[in-house]
């Protein structure tokens, strides 16, 4: 019986992907070696989310590192025309992880989390910056496995009012609310950046949806059920992909 070609895995690397090898940190030698059970010889593509994507060959595979012949460059996978950021009101840790998996592999632009009025998750500064830096590698993970070359940009938590103040003039502006009267026009965005709001688990306050209507929001719905936060950010970010993005 003839053996099936197994499907090259993929490997984000934040580093130089244009000389012949790149050294690898521990943790990456434990994800191929421990986690994917690839050894020397192997080859992978390497891609460093800035244009850079190349076939390569494991030269070493240590404890404490290793390395990566590189080999001939891949086109990486073009981005969506559609320059999404999702404003995320901070969920519970499973649901953001979730949110950021999913967002990733749907090729929203950015995230820009924001805190609101009925958020239950609050985070001082360090666990803050700890929190981006763990929504960096989750969004660098579904790179590898969905073909995406390049993560989502992810800025530090953020009140909602800051947020909504650096939103750029010409920007298409959504926010789900439940209680609104208008669903998504196909027809409404043009061209430009688009936000999309999207509330926690006890949605938007009122004095939420008021900043965000006087930041010049439409409030939309998606249909008669209530969703929960993280579906409710992957089904709206789906469906503006394949309205106005490269889901179409």
């Amino acid at each position: 019986m003839a053996t099936q070609n197994r499907r090259i895995s993929r490997l984000f690397i934040d580093r130089d992907l244009s000389r012949g090898s790149v050294g690898l940190s521990e943790r990456e030698t434990n994800y191929l070696g421990n986690v994917l059970r690839l050894k020397r010889g192997d080859r992978v593509l390497a891609f460093d989310g800035r244009g850079h994507e190349r076939h390569a060959s494991i030269a070493s595979l240590a404890r404490k590192g290793g390395e990566l012949e590189l080999l001939d460059d891949v086109t990486p996978l073009p981005e969506s025309e559609l320059e999404l950021t999702l404003i995320q009101a901070l969920p519970k840790t499973e649901a953001m992880d979730f949110v950021v998996q999913k967002i990733t592999e749907l090729g929203v632009h950015s995230l820009w989390p924001v805190t609101t009025d009925f958020s239950v998750v609050r985070l001082d500064a360090g666990r803050a910056a700890k929190r981006v830096e763990h929504w960096k590698r989750v969004s660098q993970s579904a790179c590898e496995q969905s073909g995406r070359h390049r993560p989502p940009e992810v800025l530090a938590p953020m009140p909602l009012d800051a947020a909504l103040a650096e939103i750029p003039p010409r920007a298409t502006r959504l926010v789900l609310d439940t209680q609104a009267a208008e669903r998504l026009d196909p027809a409404a965005h043009s061209t430009g950046p688009v936000f999309v709001a999207v509330g926690p688990e006890g949605g938007f306050s009122p004095a939420d949806l008021d900043s965000v209507a006087g930041a010049g929001f439409t409030r939309i719905r998606l249909g008669p059920r209530t969703l929960r936060a993280e579906t409710a950010a992957v089904a709206v970010c789906a469906l503006l992909q394949a309205l106005w993005g490269d889901l179409r």
